[in-house]
């Protein structure tokens, strides 16, 4: 069972689990995968002001008896969920837990009010883009980061 956790930015202990998950997941995509997108790793500051802005969750497994994921939720004018900083250790990987995570996700985001589900996918990942794709979100355009280009996909909601 997991247990989603709202993150607040006077939480130095989470605020440093986030930043380990953001790290580990960083560093295994360049190593496996040569995608160099999170390198360097998103800083504790960063973190610590997106909790005053967005939605920040980490997630607790008890079957693993750890930490596992985080991400970042925000809501726009247009009744859209924005969804960022998506990361699941990478040794909890094909366990199911992405899909839990995006489950939640939805569930929030119908509960918040909103018609869809969007985020942006570093172009070259094509793992992940399979993984959202296999979860019902298309692929609407592209755009320019300050470093790389990134997919712009989305989910409409029931």
């Amino acid at each position: 069972m997991d247990r989603f956790i709202i993150v607040d930015s006077h939480n130095s202990e989470y605020i440093g689990i986030i930043f380990h998950i953001l790290r580990n997941c960083g560093y295994n995509m360049a190593l496996k995968k040569r995608l160099f997108h999170w390198i360097p790793s998103y800083s504790k500051r960063n973190i610590r002001r997106d909790c005053q802005t967005k939605t920040v969750v980490l997630v607790w497994n008890e079957e693993l008896n750890d930490y596992t994921s985080t991400f970042q939720m925000y809501k726009n004018s247009d009744s859209s969920l924005y969804i960022r900083k998506i990361a699941t250790l990478p040794q909890y990987e094909g366990k199911g837990i992405g899909k839990r995570n995006l489950l939640y996700i939805e569930q929030f985001a119908i509960k918040n009010g909103c018609s869809r589900i969007c985020l942006d996918v570093y172009i070259k990942s094509k793992g992940v883009i399979s993984f959202y794709s296999h979860l019902g979100f298309k692929e609407v355009g592209t755009k320019r980061s300050i470093r790389f280009k990134e997919l712009i996909m989305e989910k409409q909601l029931a």
